[in-house]
């Protein structure tokens, strides 16, 4: 599964040994909710409803047309359950009555699963950070292969067990209680491994990007697609900063492993609310991310028609706070 599939039955290891209840599960009592296909999701990323197929289409009644048509007592179970589907399209696209909770909202963990080379990718980091302080010798590398390579390195091993063992001095514990330190680290690793694969997936936005200005030069002659492209790179601007930003303010909080050590539980809570944002706004681009994955711009009417639905998904999802931040 890769990073970008979500859990949409919720399901995960150990989950089939619990009877599911309604503190798990979307378990509605309402015959409405057991219409065959039925989901719930936002129109337009902002309203929630619940999609129902009535013969050849799908009608979305909104979640207080369903309250008040289907007689759902603001202080029963089922409504409660709908505010709880309210928030948990933070996190999925789609939820159907019957599916578990996502797990940002019964543990914090994230309801979606990362690739091995992530976890590995946030261990390289961490243990660059380990051996630049038992060092002291500051070093920055990005390069996952390069990073790769630190943590297998014989040396590297033999310094970060130096580092567990001072990191458990400062914090007072005996050698033989290294391992508490150990795994913090680990599980630093793992809520970071999330934030790698959120960083990746930011990647085939930026190459979508470079591909929307190859596509400019292929159709300088076509003066009002040109003139489309540049609108579509200028209303992308202020989204892609603002991801740009939260990836900075992460690297900013997790740049010192000390640091995190100290306020581990705040720090772990200051990840996955970035984990959280973070896939809430790459869950907006999804459909962008799939259509330009694998094309390469050609002066043809495929790309064209791709062109037109970026500049409208752009138009779309970006145009009012271009609006507000030229008045602002």
């Amino acid at each position: 599964m890769s990073e970008r599939e979500l859990a949409a039955s919720g399901k995960a290891a150990g989950d089939g040994e619990q009877e599911p209840n309604t503190s798990t599960h979307f378990l509605f009592q309402s015959k409405v909710f057991s219409l065959p296909r039925g989901y719930f999701t936002l129109h337009e990323h902002t309203e929630p409803v619940f999609s129902v197929h009535l013969g050849d289409v799908w009608g979305k009644i909104p979640f207080r047309t369903l309250r008040e048509s289907f007689q759902i007592d603001e202080k029963s179970e089922d409504a409660r359950l709908l505010g709880v589907v309210e928030k948990g399209l933070k996190y999925v696209k789609e939820i159907r009555p019957g599916d578990s909770i996502p797990r940002e909202l019964l543990d914090g963990s994230a309801s979606w699963r990362v690739e091995e080379r992530h976890l590995s990718i946030a261990r390289g980091r961490l243990t660059l950070q380990l051996v630049s302080w038992i060092s002291g010798k500051e070093e920055m590398i990005t390069d996952p292969y390069e990073l790769e390579k630190i943590v297998e390195d014989p040396q590297t091993k033999v310094r970060v067990q130096e580092a567990f063992s001072k990191l458990a001095k400062q914090f007072g514990l005996p050698d033989e209680r290294k391992q508490e330190i150990v795994d913090k680290v680990d599980n630093l690793a793992r809520e970071l491994s999330y934030i790698e694969a959120l960083r990746e997936r930011f990647g085939h936005i930026q190459k979508m990007m470079i591909k929307l200005v190859h596509a400019k030069k292929i159709f300088r002659s076509d003066q009002q697609l040109s003139n489309d492209i540049t609108r579509m790179v200028a209303l992308a601007k202020q989204p892609l900063a603002h991801f740009d930003d939260i990836f900075e303010q992460i690297a900013g909080q997790t740049a010192e492993v000390m640091a995190m050590l100290s306020t581990f539980d705040a720090q772990v809570a200051f990840i996955r609310r970035m984990r959280d944002d973070l896939h809430t706004l790459l869950m907006v681009w999804d459909e962008m991310i799939d259509m330009w994955d694998g094309h390469d711009p050609e002066r043809d009417a495929e790309t064209e028609s791709r062109l037109k639905r970026t500049y409208q998904f752009l138009a779309k999802n970006f145009l009012i706070s271009k609006v507000w931040q030229r008045g602002g």
